[in-house]
């Protein structure tokens, strides 16, 4: 085998491990906000990804991802806030103000 097909079969196997990562930790994300409306008695609604980077934090490189989550506290409105993830983790939660019943 030359050069150039193990750099192709090296790109290939690093694309699909990446679709593989971005994809737990989407899964990770949807449990996490999920959870979170429950422990502030809200309802999630959805949430749907704004922006994916890679980028360093805390001296860690890893994936970077803004997601919109939309909630509601009544069940009839909705708001929409932010939830910014690196890696499996969340670094920051950002919610408008909503009214408790």
């Amino acid at each position: 085998m030359t050069l150039g097909p193990l750099v192709i079969l090296l790109s290939i196997a690093l694309i699909a491990f990446q679709f593989w990562r971005l994809r737990g930790i989407g899964e990770f994300s949807i449990r996490y906000a999920n959870q979170y409306c429950e422990n502030q008695n809200l309802q999630f609604l959805s949430l749907a990804r704004r922006s994916t980077r890679i980028s360093a934090y805390r001296g860690r490189l890893d994936w970077k991802i803004v997601y919109q989550l939309e909630f509601s506290s009544s069940g009839s409105d909705a708001y929409i806030g932010t939830m910014t993830s690196f890696g499996n983790s969340v670094i920051e939660m950002n919610l408008p103000a909503y009214k408790i019943n």
